[in-house]
């Protein structure tokens, strides 16, 4: 039986309990964050932990505080005492808002809990469909990583039954997003693009890190609005995400997408970051 975190002790997962009446449980009303660990270390912990806070603030949240060393030593802790202090593993930090009135956010009720699991082999590359419905651009939860996290599971679910890995979200402007659960980004004529911030994509920590190594290494990159003809003209598509790091798109309905020498570049990058 593995063992969880919860506000500061270590419980066997039989142990682990949640009020019936707790609104992260019942509406989703929360947040969480999906870290990689590597060899017992969280890795980019203070990136995860602002893009937390930035969610509290988003949601009116202020009576929650994030002690990054305190949270540092529980993860690290947690991977030893479940035998992941050899290797990857992935981290799941998640914050309830806890009960209370329905209509007011912050009860100061809150509470965290954390998981760990081993990761398991390396995905090579995925097949991706387009989801038949559109991301909301505008919608108060765009670009947080909340509970409410349906809408993702479902596009999952549909793409598995197509027959494909993951699902493309255009938004309700008709421009490029993300996947389900990644960030997605585009190379063409050596170039690295990606959507801005302001199509409703999640601020993904690989994102910005794969942005901020681009930078780094000279290598030229635009974050701009992306859109379908974009995707048609592109030489190359991959996705990003915290615990897979950069994975190559090998099809996308139907289209095949080659091998590129960029693409190879910027995961070898990502590991020796990770590692």
């Amino acid at each position: 039986m593995g063992m969880v975190w919860c506000d500061g002790k270590f419980i066997g997962e039989n142990e682990f309990r949640v009020s019936p009446h707790d609104r992260g449980l019942c509406h989703g009303l929360g947040l969480f964050e999906t870290l990689l660990a590597v060899k017992g270390k969280p890795r980019l912990l203070g990136e995860h932990l602002g893009r937390l806070r930035g969610g509290l603030k988003r949601l009116g949240v202020n009576s929650v505080e994030l002690d990054e060393t305190g949270l540092g030593k529980a993860m690290t802790s947690l991977l030893e005492r479940n035998g992941l202090h050899k290797g990857m593993a992935r981290l799941r930090l998640a914050i309830s808002l806890g009960n209370g009135e329905l209509d007011r956010t912050d009860n100061g009720t809150a509470w965290a809990w954390m998981t760990a699991a081993p990761v398991v082999g390396e995905i090579r590359s995925i097949r991706m469909t387009l989801a038949p419905w559109r991301r909301d651009k505008e919608s108060v939860l765009r670009g947080i990583k909340t509970g409410n996290y349906a809408e993702h599971l479902i596009a999952l679910d549909m793409a598995r039954l197509e027959g494909f890995d993951e699902m493309l979200f255009y938004n309700t402007d008709d421009e490029l997003c993300e996947s389900a659960m990644a960030n997605v980004f585009l190379i063409r004529k050596g170039v690295l693009e990606t959507p801005g911030l302001d199509s409703g994509c999640l601020a993904g920590v690989t994102r910005g890190l794969l942005i901020r190594l681009a930078k780094q290494h000279g290598i030229p990159y635009k974050e701009r609005v992306l859109r379908k003809s974009d995707v048609a003209k592109a030489d190359s598509m991959f996705l990003t995400s915290s615990v897979k790091g950069p994975v190559r798109v090998s099809c996308l309905q139907g289209r095949d997408f080659p091998e590129h020498p960029l693409f190879d570049s910027l995961r070898s990058l990502w590991l020796e970051e990770m590692a």
